[in-house]
């Protein structure tokens, strides 16, 4: 009886412990973009009803659409790995600050019956390396 008191008594202390663990960050901030995700990207957002388009290098990032652009480079840029739904996505911000750009990660996407990798944002806009307007996002690859 004093064995099956000591077993559940470091049990218990096991569990406490492991509650009691710091937990590990699920988010890693660096730098330097993702070297896939580099080069001029075009989406056309269909809820709006506008092209965008980014341009992201090693050390920058820059998003224009309707006339407006803001690009952030250097130490001022932050760039935010994450994991949503299965998949790591990628979010730009100002170093220091919460604030951040939508998140993007890689999907497929079906443009005239075919699948492409396409660069998903906030899981409703692909965007491609050229000027695509109609494609379908799978459900699969949608998430916000």
């Amino acid at each position: 009886m004093n064995h099956l008191r000591l077993i559940l008594a470091s049990a218990t202390l096991g569990v406490g412990l492991v509650a009691l663990a710091p937990a590990s960050a699920s988010a890693q901030i660096t730098h330097t973009t993702p070297r896939a995700m580099r080069g001029t990207w075009y989406g056309y957002s269909k809820s709006y009803g506008f092209w965008e388009k980014i341009h992201v290098t090693k050390h920058s990032f820059r998003y224009s659409a309707e006339g407006q652009s803001y690009g952030m480079k250097g130490r001022h840029l932050s760039v935010v790995y994450g994991h949503r739904h299965g998949k790591t996505t990628v979010t730009f911000q100002y170093t220091g600050h919460v604030a951040a750009t939508d998140s993007y990660h890689f999907g497929k996407a079906k443009v005239h019956g075919r699948y492409h990798t396409a660069l998903i944002q906030d899981g409703t806009t692909a965007m491609f390396h050229s000027r695509v307007k109609s494609y379908y996002v799978p459900k699969a690859y949608r998430f916000i």
